[in-house]
């Protein structure tokens, strides 16, 4: 699996891990992503794939990135109200300034189901984003200051602000995160993939944490146990997060309510809970499937799994940590553009002409793009 993104040393990963604290939040210590771009463009290129990349967006200069369908009745609030996006592939929300902060608004937008959704429809005046979201969103917040590094999630946020790095040339200190031990290198995932708050409980994200810090030192993770020490539980969160994504049973672990309870109630696991975790459109599943509502049409009867062109992403891309492909390989590998073959697993009088033409009637969500 290729990792590297910025040549690094160990010398580097030393420095970060030793120099990493409030001061290195300052922007002059960050030189954007744009910046690494220069002598890393097709880490860069993979990286702009990536949610990452587009977490959130202004809506006002550039209001493409605005999926929801602003022309449905009952809306509690306009497309004009919407100066930021926040997502894009599973669900978007969207953020209006109210006084002296922004918040997210009372509904969202599903992607796979075409839907407006409610969200925290009670609860969302009492959750301003510079408290409850923004440490995750952007590169470098520090919320004493008010000051961001870059309004996306960057390089920078994984590798640790690069001015060193760039000024030398690229042979100053940077944070090669294949390089760090094993622990410090997912506290850079938990820092945003492991709910918590802040020391103080204030902020829900950790306040001051840079790349190849213990992250233990400035996130205090919900659902710790009594005999376990900050790190320790980071720990054990994020690696139940990987399991739960490797398990297809986690979506996306960010902008949940804080201090959710982590189990629901259990519902049927099979295939079908699977898929219709990603994909909400069981009230129209006839629908999708072209089938009458009796035919006992399966998910994987339809979709036969791949192990090659998963998303659309070139081979070889699925094992770049910079790629939208390594982020989200879909578990199954089930999407397979030439689907029409599996029609003759029931059909085969038919032919694989007559499956082909049949299937090209069909519009989306026939065939589901991952």
């Amino acid at each position: 699996m290729r990792r590297t993104i910025l040549a690094a040393t160990l010398l580097g990963c030393a420095w970060a891990a030793a120099g990493a604290g409030a001061a290195t939040l300052e922007p002059g210590n960050y030189v954007g992503s744009d910046r690494c771009a220069a002598c890393h463009a097709d880490k860069y290129a993979g990286w702009e794939e990536t949610f990452h990349a587009t977490v959130v967006q202004d809506a006002k200069k550039n209001p493409d990135a605005v999926l929801g369908d602003f022309s449905a009745p009952g809306l509690p609030f306009t497309l004009e109200d919407v100066e930021y996006t926040i997502g894009g592939h599973w669900d978007q929300r969207y953020m209006k300034k109210i006084g002296d902060d922004y918040y997210v608004l009372p509904k969202l937008w599903s992607v796979p189901s075409r839907t407006w959704q409610p969200y925290n429809v009670w609860g969302w005046r009492k959750m301003p984003y510079s408290r409850y979201c923004q440490g995750c969103h952007v590169t470098a917040y520090d919320p004493v200051a008010g000051t961001v590094a870059e309004h996306r999630i960057g390089c920078e946020s994984c590798h640790g602000p690069g001015r060193a790095h760039v000024e030398a040339a690229g042979d100053g200190p940077i944070v090669h995160p294949g390089k760090l031990p094993d622990d410090r290198r997912k506290m850079i995932c938990a820092a945003c993939h492991v709910r918590g708050t802040d020391p103080t409980g204030t902020y829900r994200f950790p306040v001051g944490f840079t790349p190849g810090e213990d992250l233990g030192h400035h996130l205090v993770p919900n659902g710790k146990q009594p005999d376990e020490g900050n790190s320790e539980a980071i720990l054990r969160k994020y690696a139940e997060w990987q399991e739960k994504r490797k398990a297809g049973k986690s979506k996306c672990d960010v902008c949940g309510i804080p201090g959710a309870p982590d189990t629901k109630k259990e519902k049927d696991t099979g295939i079908q809970a699977f898929c219709f975790g990603c994909h909400e459109f069981q009230d129209r599943y006839a629908e999708h499937t072209r089938h009458d509502a009796q035919v006992p049409v399966g998910c994987l009867d339809c979709h036969v799994q791949k192990t090659t062109n998963v998303m659309n992403v070139a081979e070889g891309d699925q094992g770049d940590v910079h790629t939208y492909g390594y982020y989200l390989v879909h578990v199954e590998q089930c999407y397979d553009p030439e689907i029409e073959k599996a029609c003759l697993n029931c059909h085969g009088d038919r032919g694989i002409e007559w499956a082909r033409r049949y299937v090209e009637q069909w519009r989306k969500p026939a065939m589901v793009d991952h």
